[in-house]
Order: structure tokens, then sequence, then C-alpha cells
């Protein structure tokens, strides 16, 4: 029975998680739309700000509800330090998808296509390593 909770547990992390992901990728998106389509802010700027708000908003919804962990300084540096290596990925990737693989498309496309890639890639790379760090982290009482 406590084999079973355990992967129902896991399971509504995963899920819980995916569900904050989703929202904060709609707001993140969402703020990339118009500040590349209805200002003078380019692709990465506009990217930065975007995945930045998502960094606040993933943070407070995550942290206790998925990862167990009050917010504090431990939990805050896990956070930052995962959001810093998944924002310098995000980017990377928006900016090869959109010059590179999806060069060839409309510039509303490319902008989806693109921000689709650097949103659902370092998705699960983010997932695994923080679930690994908050979880030293509360064993350790860091």
């Amino acid at each position: 029975m406590d084999m079973m909770k355990l992967l129902l547990r896991g399971k509504i992390a995963i899920a819980n998680y995916l569900f904050y992901s989703v929202i904060v990728a709609l707001v993140d998106t969402g703020i990339v739309w118009v500040l590349v389509r209805f200002s003078t802010v380019n692709l990465v700027a506009a990217n930065t700000i975007g995945v930045v708000t998502g960094f606040l908003l993933h943070y407070l919804l995550a942290s206790k509800s998925v990862f167990n962990t009050e917010y504090g300084v431990g939990g805050f540096i896990i956070y930052l330090a995962t959001f810093i290596f998944g924002l310098l990925f995000a980017n990377w990737l928006i900016f090869m998808s959109y010059h590179s693989i999806f060069y060839a498309y409309a510039v509303d496309l490319r902008i989806l296509l693109s921000k689709g890639v650097s949103v659902a890639v370092p998705f699960f790379a983010m997932y695994c390593l923080r679930k690994y760090l908050f979880r030293m982290l509360n064993r350790k009482g860091w």
C-alpha cells in the first residue's frame, strides 16, 4: 500500500508540475508574442522577459506543492540556479530553431514553433534536475 501511495504521489507531482508549467508557458508565450509583434523588443530579450516572469510565477506555484519544500534561501537558490541554466538553454533553443530549423516558415509560425521548442525540451530537464536537488535539500536541511 505504501508503494502505491509513493507511485501515485509521484504521478500527482509531475501532473501538478505540468499544470503549473502550462499556465506559466501561456503567460510566457503571451508576453513574448506581444513584445515581438507589437514593440521593438528583439526575440531573445522578449524571451528573457517572458521566462523571468514565468520563473517567479512557477517558483511560487511549485515549490511547496510539487517539491514539498518551504520557501526559503536554499529552495530559492535551487530554483534560481536551475532557472539560469534553463534560461540559457531555452534562449539557445529559441534562437537556433527560429533562425535555422523553422527559417522557411512565416514569422508568426516561426515564433510559435520556436517558442514551443524552447518550452518543451527544457521542461523535462528542469523537472528532473529540480526534483533531484530538492530531494537533496530536504534530506540535508540546507
